[in-house]
């Protein structure tokens, strides 16, 4: 390739007018010394065509937003940001909101989009790239008088190892950042959820303690259905009402789903069980901490039961620990 004149006439400002050396020195002062030799071929090859293509690169499929900012394409990125959020949202109302597709068919849909959205940036990277290196050389020539001199500011705002240095940095914080939220999240959450404890008997609940709906026991049902028998009490603010502490014959099993300290999200849990078919109630606790709500399911008449209801609670992705009361 000849090397570019030491001095060029000051007419030679305009893209057209540059000879193919001078539009060589160009690109290349442009684009930087990462990765020229896959970008440079390219771009020729668009100018002999006399407009940009499809390709494949790799970059801006694997490492799409971090390619972007390397190549400070600040336009290119925030309308990548927007149409992502923007398609993932709508997939997301339309999934929860209108179709309700099964779990498959939702997750096959969810890696489509993924797949679109790495795909896309990759095919047409190149393309984009080429439109914003021109537009630069254009501007560079029209602030200075010589091939030259563009040449000089262009490499001044070309991308560098540098650069690439500080996004590596700015990406190892970000994921610590992450990491750490994540643990965090995690911490909070597992103190959210409460754990079995000792068998308490109900009579041993506390007054301030109200139940949001009565569990029916076998007691109360063969009350129902038998009007000879003589009916057996329950109470409407405990989901076990008695006197004196129930003989260990007599205990049940029961599982806990959640402790919440926002009341919406405890009822939509309560929802979730209900409509699941699990026999489900919540607890108001006054504790140190604020107005706590339980979610239970229960009462099982064994182990076995309650396990088998508790593993169809995790399939709902939620929390299930089974204890003896």
């Amino acid at each position: 390739m000849p090397a570019l004149p030491a001095t060029v006439s000051s007419a030679a400002t305009s893209l057209d007018r540059c000879e193919e050396s001078s539009l060589t020195a160009l690109y290349r002062a442009a684009i930087g010394p990462v990765h020229i030799d896959h970008y440079l071929p390219i771009f020729e090859r668009f100018e002999a065509a006399g407009r940009a293509g499809p390709g494949w690169n790799r970059a801006a499929c694997l490492c799409t937003l971090n390619w972007m900012v390397f190549r400070q394409l600040w336009g290119a990125a925030l309308v990548y940001v927007a149409a992502v959020a923007g398609a993932a949202l709508l997939l997301l109302g339309l999934d929860r909101l209108v179709f309700h597709l099964p779990q498959t068919a939702a997750l096959c849909l969810w890696v489509a989009f993924a797949t679109l959205a790495f795909i896309v940036p990759g095919v047409w990277g190149d393309a984009i790239l080429y439109a914003r290196i021109r537009k630069s050389m254009t501007d560079a020539l029209a602030a200075t008088t010589t091939v030259a001199e563009a040449c000089v500011l262009l490499h001044r705002d070309a991308s560098s190892r540098q650069r690439g240095v500080w996004l590596a940095l700015a990406n190892a914080v970000l994921a610590a950042a992450a990491f750490g939220a994540y643990v965090g999240l995690q911490e909070a959450t597992s103190h959210r959820v409460p754990t079995a404890g000792p068998a308490v008997a109900p009579a041993l609940v506390p007054a301030a303690l109200k139940v949001s709906e009565p569990v029916a026991t076998p007691a109360t049902a063969s009350a129902a259905l038998a009007p000879a028998v003589a009916p057996v009490p329950t109470a409407s603010t405990a989901p076990v009402a008695a006197t004196a502490p129930v003989a260990a014959t007599e205990q049940r099993f029961y599982i806990n789903v959640g402790l919440f300290a926002i009341d919406a999200n405890a009822r939509n849990t309560y929802a979730r069980l209900r409509d699941a078919g699990l026999v489900a109630f919540t607890q108001e606790l006054d504790t140190t901490k604020g107005k706590r709500t339980r979610v239970r399911v229960g009462p099982f008449d064994n182990r076995s039961e309650a396990e088998a209801a508790a593993e169809k609670i995790r399939a709902l992705k939620l929390e299930a620990v089974v204890f003896r009361q």
